[in-house]
Order: structure tokens, then sequence, then C-alpha cells
């Protein structure tokens, strides 16, 4: 079965990516380099294609537009986010039922039998996870986003959209790096990029400013390297669900044109 699973940066694919031979695909062609980051590797009898899309919705689009989508059978959005919802606790997989922009320009459904394979699989189900166009950095900007929906990333709705219109079954999976009241330890959008690489400039300023934000930040760090590793661990789990679930359906359908 071929998987098609989207990381917004490498260090949310880190962990994941340490247990399996995966191998980058640095060229479209012999001509042109990629934009975007491409990984592949078979894990047991499946194929799976990893895509780093950067973050944000644009990000996200531009990705999605890059791989052929006439090739998965399904599509895993996958990666960190926060915690809408004060139930939600650090390391939590969390499965969406709907995907919507905090506009509400964007509505997306993940597959009802993905859902449900993830819920088995250890996650907990959410109805919506907010898509935003900006990092909430703060718990009074989580707040107030937490009437839109209970988890808030910025990928996800593009990401199930375009594979959706490819009529590829999709879901969004996530593990929750920070909890609805925990602020962030630094402006991220000041220290990094949209492919989620440190700025050295940009963070060494917010560091002189606050420089009390240092522990914070490596504290940060280890906790959301556990999320990460946390969600290899249902990922690992999950797949070999999702591939023994669909050959069944494939048996089923092989059973039902030869009874008829």
């Amino acid at each position: 079965m071929r998987f098609l699973i989207t990381f917004a940066v490498a260090a949310e694919f880190a962990p994941w990516s340490a247990r399996h031979p995966f191998v980058p695909y640095e060229f479209d062609d012999r001509a042109h380099r990629r934009e975007f980051d491409l990984f592949r590797a078979n894990i047991g009898s499946n194929e799976v294609t990893v895509l780093l899309t950067g973050m944000g919705g644009e990000n996200a689009k531009n990705a999605m537009r890059t791989v052929n989508l006439e090739m998965p059978d399904v599509c895993i959005s996958s990666g960190l986010a926060g915690a809408l919802d004060r139930s939600l606790k650090r390391g939590t997989i969390v499965v969406a039922h709907r995907c919507e922009t905090t506009d509400l320009k964007l509505k997306t459904t993940s597959d009802v039998d993905m859902v449900e394979l993830a819920v088995a699989s250890g996650a907990r189900a959410a109805e919506v996870f907010a898509t935003s166009d900006r990092i909430m950095a703060t718990a009074r900007a989580k707040e107030e986003l937490s009437a839109f929906g209970h988890v808030v990333d910025m990928e996800s709705s593009y990401i199930l959209s375009a594979a959706s219109a490819w009529r590829v079954p999709v879901v969004a999976v996530r593990a929750i790096s920070d909890a609805a009241d925990e602020d962030l330890p630094v402006d991220f959008e000041c220290v990094t990029d949209s492919r989620g690489r440190v700025k050295v400039g940009g963070l060494l300023k917010e560091l002189a400013v606050h420089p009390y934000r240092l522990p914070l930040l490596v504290r940060f760090g280890f906790r959301s390297r556990a999320a990460a590793v946390t969600l290899a661990d249902f990922l690992d789990g999950y797949i070999p669900e999702v591939a023994e679930k669909w050959q069944g359906m494939r048996a089923s359908d092989i059973e039902e044109v030869s009874a008829t």
C-alpha cells in the first residue's frame, strides 16, 4: 500500500525517520532540484512517502502541487500542534473529524474509516482542527481561538483539501506539543523561517532581550521532541492497521465483482 505522509518541518519527522531507511529524493528530474524535501522508505510491505511542506498554508499548498497525487492510496497530515482544548495534554495524539481554516473559507473532512482506525490505535478524536495563518504563541491567543476548534496547526486544511481533490482518502493526526494554557518560550515567527529552520540572528536577539527564556526554550525543545517520539510510535502502529483495513476492503470488492 502507498502512503503519503506530510510533516511541516524536519524536527517533527526526525524521530520517525531515524527508525526507517528513508531515502531523500533530491530531484524531480535530472535538471531540477526539488523545492520541498521528499523522502521514501519501504516499511514492511508498504511504500511510504514523506513530504516536508514547510510551515503555513501557502507552503502546504505549493508543496502538495509538487507530488503526484494519483499515486498514494491514502494521505496523512501529520506533525505537532497546539491544544485549544484544556483537556488535551502534551504528547496526546489527536485525530480530526474536520479541519477548517480560521476564516472558515476552507473546510475539509477526514476519511471516517481512517479516523476510526486512529482512535482504535490510541488517538483521541477531536471534532475540529483549526488551521491558523500564524503561530499561536500565547495561552490568551489559544483561548480566543478555542471557539473554532480543539487543536490548532497551520497546514492540515490545505493538505486534506489537496488530496481530497484527487479522491485520496485523508486524515489529520497530530501530537500535542503545547497545552492550551501554555505560552511558547519565544516568538517562533521571529526566530524561524517558513521551513522551521532557526534564524540564528533572530534567536540571539530574542534571548539577549529576554535571557530568562533560554531554559524555557530548552525545556520546550525536549517536550516537543518527546511529542514527536510519541507520534512516531503511533505511526508505527497505525500504518499497518490502515494497510490491513484497505487490503480487506479490496478483497471484499474483488469478491463482490466475482459474484456478479
